[in-house]
């Protein structure tokens, strides 16, 4: 216990640390700001990471294999993200870079192991899943607090998961991504001070990829337990589907800005920022102690589970496509 204590002041410290310093040199020089607040946070995130993991591999004596490989792509995701914050990359340029990251992650073998479909199966599903969780967690960074803090919550699931299903390298990395995105929302929560930027944003949502494809889920008494890190991310993955819906419905481009995304809509309804973040984060909450308790379930609850989620979905989407956002 004391190695995690460790491990967990050393991370969450150094990410306080240097956020605070990083966005002092940010304000004094005027660089990587939004709205005159700086927008460091997501550097602060990953050099606090790489520190905190290089103190997780010594104090444990783990095997870093595993851990350098996710480190090493997620790092590189993170440089991709502060070029897109000094000067805004296209569409097509993202892209690019988020597929040449997930064909690093499978060539160091970080993916899916789904029974019958195989290595260009496996590597397919990986793909997609990395490219679909990045860019939701980029879509989700629209209000103080509310990617960084649903990012604590999922890897808090995480973690529970590397516990119950022991796997120390996954242990190290979901509690070091748990103390450094606390540290960060320290400054993040409304009214932010700092930002998490772009860089932020996409290394997060790389992360919790990386951690959920190396997780072990599914056994032969429980197939579905393999829908697990789905429904902990269910959070980010319904606001991305329902956005595309809403600006489908309205004739607009899927990667156009608008006011469509789930917090925007429950914001517009009247609710306060702060009540519209709480609530955020209790759909994340319940949707992650739900995949969570997926892994240690029948298939009779997990099938249970899972309909639940599609309803949810289902009175989610009617009640908010009621709300008129064009007038905002």
């Amino acid at each position: 216990m004391l190695k995690y204590l460790i491990v967990l002041s050393g991370a969450l410290i150094s990410s306080m640390l240097c956020i605070f310093l990083l966005a002092k040199v940010s304000l004094k020089y005027r660089i990587l700001q939004t709205k005159g607040i700086s927008s460091v946070g997501g550097i602060g995130i990953g050099v606090a990471f790489v520190f905190s993991s290089c103190l997780g591999v010594y104090v444990f004596g783990a095997a870093g294999a595993k851990i350098l490989a996710v480190l090493g792509v997620s790092l590189l995701m993170l440089f991709f993200g502060i070029l897109d914050d000094l000067k805004e990359l296209s569409i097509l340029q993202k892209f690019l870079v988020q597929s040449l990251c997930a064909v690093l992650l499978i060539s160091f073998g970080i993916m899916t192991d789904i029974m019958y479909l195989g290595f260009w199966g496996n590597a397919v599903v990986t793909f997609f899943w990395i490219l679909g969780i990045t860019n939701a967690f980029n879509l989700l960074d629209i209000m103080d607090g509310l990617a960084a803090g649903t990012a604590f919550i999922v890897s808090s699931s995480l973690l529970a998961i590397a516990f119950l299903n022991p796997d120390l390298n996954m242990q190290i990395l979901s509690l070091i991504l748990c103390a450094v995105t606390f540290g960060f929302l320290v400054f993040n929560l409304p009214p932010a001070s700092v930002y998490l930027g772009n860089s932020g944003s996409h290394f997060l949502g790389f992360m919790i990829c990386a951690i959920t494809l190396v997780l072990r889920y599914a056994s032969k008494d429980n197939a579905l337990a393999l829908l697990s890190p789905i429904v902990i991310l269910w959070l980010p993955i319904i606001d991305t589907l329902l956005l595309i819906i809403f600006r489908v419905i309205k004739r607009k481009m899927p990667f156009k800005k608008s006011n469509d995304h789930i917090a925007f809509r429950i914001r517009l309804s009247a609710a306060s920022p702060i009540k519209t973040i709480l609530l955020m984060f209790l759909f994340c909450f319940l949707f992650s102690l739900a995949g969570v308790v997926l892994i240690k379930v029948s298939n009779f609850w997990a099938t249970g589970i899972v309909i639940a989620m599609f309803f949810f979905s289902i009175i989610l989407f009617w009640k908010l496509i009621k709300i008129d956002t064009d007038e905002q």
